[in-house]
């Protein structure tokens, strides 16, 4: 097998996600909720989605603010 043709077929690192679905994390930074509402840094919730392998994630907040969030991973922190 010549290296080109390994080189088409050797498939890609899969990215491994920081935080796993479910994980109890914290903002970083302040952020809006899908339906507008604001969070302040410091706000516990629950990451429900992982997009782009890890890149960002939807996070589920229930106080101060109840709602859901895309958060870029570099703005949570675990629990």
């Amino acid at each position: 097998m010549s290296f080109e043709t390994m080189h088409t077929l050797r498939r890609a690192p899969e990215a491994t996600p920081l935080f796993p679905e479910l994980s109890v994390v914290v903002t970083l930074r302040d952020t809006v909720t899908d339906d507008g509402l604001s969070v302040p840094a410091g706000s516990h919730g629950t990451i429900v989605e992982i997009y782009a392998g890890g890149e960002a994630y939807e996070v589920e907040c229930a106080r101060p603010v109840a709602g859901t969030a895309t958060i870029a991973a570099e703005a949570l922190k675990a629990a």
